[in-house]
């Protein structure tokens, strides 16, 4: 599949001006192209209640997993241009993916961007009963054992995949990869122990109940809403760096009006004190900005992503 850069590209598969004038005239289908539980999930519930208000019709949540996101992007990249669809993407569809699949159903321009939602570090966690109390205890006993310590992942070509897959290659050791459809069974059998290791987004809230502890988070300083749990750098994985992200985006080709209105409607929903309260509440810091931001941005990902993917070994067939 030839790829081309992101761009707010218009041309002809714009929709007439006059419909432009009148949307939305029904309400508006979101993709998460995850099974609920996920952070992407967790996004689109949590912002649809206020976006709908600005735009004034309702935004119906369509998860569609399968293929470590891959599917529903390929369907949301299908769907007329005309504002009616959206996709609540992330790193691992629109920067990781296309290094990592053979062929996606979906190219490097197929999406308009809208606006991105978020910068998370992962936490890399353990069951509460777990033997290891640190990420070195995790990391020697990976080595002592090779393909005996196991990570989970919520699917092939995810950033918890690609997070566990570059810890593995820094610290020297193999793991076997253990992966699930979704973050919330890979949890939910972290939790009962019958995996390792989970690294994921999604893990603050269980942590703060005391299912799951954290050992590190992946990003590169310490989260500010969990600053007593170190990074995986400090834990002695020299190098190590990783964050994920989120956002929306439309099929190519939705006219710049609609994107620009979207955008408008996303980023005041994003200031909402509510919003932001649970989003602390996740371990999910906002970010927002323009559209033409987060085309740079996932352009200098997808570029980022590719010596990543490379490096660590991690391959989706």
């Amino acid at each position: 599949m030839r790829r081309r850069s992101f761009g707010l590209l218009a041309g002809s598969l714009a929709i007439p001006r006059l419909a432009v004038a009148a949307w939305p005239d029904r309400p508006i289908s979101v993709i998460v192209p995850f099974p609920p539980g996920g952070n992407n999930d967790i996004m689109a519930r949590l912002l649809a209640p206020v976006v709908e208000r600005s735009i004034g019709q309702p935004l119906v949540i369509d998860n569609r997993g399968g293929g470590g996101g891959t599917i529903g992007a390929g369907q949301a990249a299908r769907a007329a241009p005309d504002g009616n669809t959206l996709l609540f993407a992330d790193i691992s569809i629109l920067a990781i993916a296309p290094h990592l699949f053979p062929q996606l159903p979906y190219g490097d321009d197929s999406f308009a961007p809208v606006v991105r939602l978020t910068e998370v570090s992962l936490l890399v966690g353990v069951s509460k009963d777990s033997s290891y109390s640190s990420v070195a205890d995790l990391v020697a006993a990976a080595r002592a054992r090779p393909d005996a310590v196991t990570f989970a992942t919520p699917g092939n070509g995810t950033a918890g995949h690609l997070a566990s897959q570059l810890l593995a290659s820094l610290s020297g050791t193999k793991m076997t990869h253990v992966p699930f459809r979704g973050s919330a069974p890979a949890a939910t059998e972290l939790a009962a122990g019958r995996v390792d290791m989970l690294i994921d987004g999604t893990l603050l809230p269980a942590v703060q109940q005391g299912q799951i502890r954290a050992l590190a988070v992946t990003g590169p300083s310490r989260s500010p809403f969990a600053p007593g749990i170190p990074t995986v750098a400090e834990s002695g994985v020299t190098g190590y760096a990783f964050l994920s992200w989120h956002g929306v985006a439309a099929p190519r080709g939705t006219p710049p009006e609609i994107v620009a209105r979207l955008n408008s409607a996303f980023n005041a929903a994003l200031r909402d004190e509510a919003i932001q309260a649970r989003a602390r509440q996740l371990g999910l810091p906002l970010k927002g900005g323009t559209p033409e931001e987060f085309a740079v941005f996932i352009a200098s990902e997808r570029a980022k992503m590719g010596p990543l993917v490379r490096d660590s070994g991690a391959r989706v067939e």
